[in-house]
């Protein structure tokens, strides 16, 4: 006996695969090429960004898949090419110093953990793979973030808001820009208890061909 599929979730697919399939794409486009009008489109695209599964790139206004959805894919963060290739580095890291240590890939407005290797003392940090953190406030995301121009930077902090999750976290557009400013010229990122309080944290970018910066590798450790 044949069942019926739910439309909304097959018309939610059939918009995650056309996005896939492409470097980016517009709400006009992916309504024609999943024949949907484009309201209707544009709610289910709408939803999958809130659930973030996709993303607007703001420069572009369109839209591309997140490090969420391709790990479901993955059977786990090995799978990522990138990461393989960094393991030993972050290995070694870790046997140096002991602490904690990430690596993340950026993804839409926040950072995608994907390897954590636990410090070898007592200190808790509450991340783990498969987790996202905002950027503003994490040394991974600062870094990532330094890479990009102050009109990017501006657009991305009126987007997201500049919570204060601790006492120390940087909470204006211009503190942002100047600490990114920085950040750009020493190199690194420093999350100083701006995450979580009793954690400094050090992040360097990985950039692409382009400058951009799409990776992070990060230590951190007990202020």
């Amino acid at each position: 006996m044949s069942q019926r599929n739910n439309q909304s979730v097959v018309r939610a697919f059939k918009i995650l695969e056309t996005i896939a399939s492409t470097d980016g794409i517009g709400v006009s486009d992916i309504a024609r090429e999943v024949e949907l009008n484009k309201s209707t489109a544009f709610g289910l695209i709408k939803t999958l960004d809130n659930l973030g599964y996709i993303f607007k790139n703001e420069d572009t206004d369109k839209y591309q898949l997140t490090y969420k959805i391709r790990n479901l894919a993955e059977e786990s963060a090995d799978g990522h090419e990138i990461l393989s290739y960094a393991k030993p580095y972050l290995k070694k890291l870790s046997e140096k110093y002991g602490e904690i240590i990430h690596f993340v890939a950026a993804s839409g407005e926040e950072v995608f953990y994907l390897e954590k290797i636990e410090s070898t003392k007592a200190i808790r940090v509450y991340t783990g793979i498969g987790s996202s953190m905002p950027m503003y406030c994490t040394g991974v995301g600062k870094a990532i973030l330094s890479t990009r121009s102050e009109e990017e930077v501006r657009e991305y902090a009126e987007k997201v808001g500049l919570e204060k999750i601790t006492p120390n976290t940087i909470t204006t557009i211009d503190e942002l820009i100047k600490d990114l400013k920085l950040t750009a010229k020493r190199g690194y990122g420093i999350d100083d208890g701006e995450n979580q309080e009793e954690l400094y944290c050090i992040g360097v970018p990985i950039k692409n061909k382009k400058g951009e910066g799409v990776y992070a590798l990060s230590i951190s450790m007990p202020k």
